[in-house]
């Protein structure tokens, strides 16, 4: 893309539109379980005989729903159980985010990398919703998904452009590399690409907002403030567990996260390790 530095957000959407991107359509099942979520009487059993046909979406539920996070007494082995503990909103959800790494693809080890670091993330927040219900009110299925979407503009710029994050997939995943910069050398925006699947997905316009400022200090008169200030927690903290040095952007953000979140100072730690203790155990 041989561009200039686009002025506002409108061109800066144009220009990215204009190099080809592709952003990745709903898939068929995706929209068939909306139709049967949006209607009056939707049944359970239709819904289950869907997701029955999808050997790795099934699979996924059982795996959800039988971890640590849900805390059940036994092994839940029938599908429609399952979407009852879940909710149809998770279920959702659950379906949305893996029809997303199916429909962007891409085969290499990288892949592969991004995408278990999304879905910790992605549990991360919802740990961090369910623990601060209270003073967030924001649903953990919301937090869920804006985790798994929160970055998925940066697999489809891979695809776009070979050379992004090259280093990154020359070895395989070891090394996380900045995006801001890969974003520089491509003239492009990994948030806003991921802000277009979003809405192009028809996820609630606040998941968009989060995915889109997910690496911004937010007014408190923004309406994805909350859900960003979690989503950065969750990163925070995906950082601390798999010992990457993210202190820069901590001392920028974590001040304003944890007033957000409703977590003081001086209960800090112990929050973040109950959180991680958590987390662990639902892995």
């Amino acid at each position: 893309m041989k561009k200039t530095a686009p002025q506002n957000e409108q061109d800066l959407i144009k220009s990215i539109l204009d190099s080809q991107i592709l952003i990745p359509p709903q898939p068929t099942i995706l929209l068939e379980i909306d139709k049967l979520l949006n209607k009056p009487s939707n049944s359970l059993t239709a819904i289950g005989n869907l997701i029955n046909k999808d050997v790795g979406l099934s699979g996924a539920m059982f795996k959800l729903v039988n971890s640590a996070f849900y805390s059940q007494p036994g092994n839940i082995t029938s599908i429609q159980k399952a979407i009852t503990i879940l909710g149809l909103n998770q279920v959702s959800n659950l379906i949305k985010g893996l029809s997303l790494r199916r429909a962007i693809g891409g085969q290499e080890v990288a892949y592969e990398k991004f995408w278990e670091r999304s879905f910790e993330i992605a549990t991360l927040s919802a740990i961090v919703a369910k623990k601060q219900i209270s003073a967030c009110n924001i649903a953990v299925d919301q937090a869920y998904m804006a985790g798994l979407f929160h970055e998925c503009g940066v697999p489809i710029l891979m695809q776009r452009f070979p050379e992004y994050c090259q280093t990154f997939r020359l070895n395989q995943g070891s090394n996380w590399p900045d995006f801001y910069e890969e974003d520089k050398r491509f003239k492009t925006d990994h948030t806003v690409v991921g802000f277009l699947v979003a809405r192009h997905w028809n996820l609630p316009e606040f998941i968009c907002q989060s995915v889109r400022f997910h690496h911004d200090l937010l007014s408190v008169d923004h309406a994805a403030l909350t859900l960003v200030s979690i989503l950065q927690m969750a990163r925070h903290l995906y950082c601390v567990s798999h010992r990457i040095d993210d202190s820069a952007e901590w001392e920028r953000l974590g001040k304003q996260v944890l007033e957000e979140i409703g977590v003081g100072k001086e209960g800090s730690v112990e929050f973040m390790e109950d959180v991680l203790d958590t987390f662990h155990h639902s892995a």
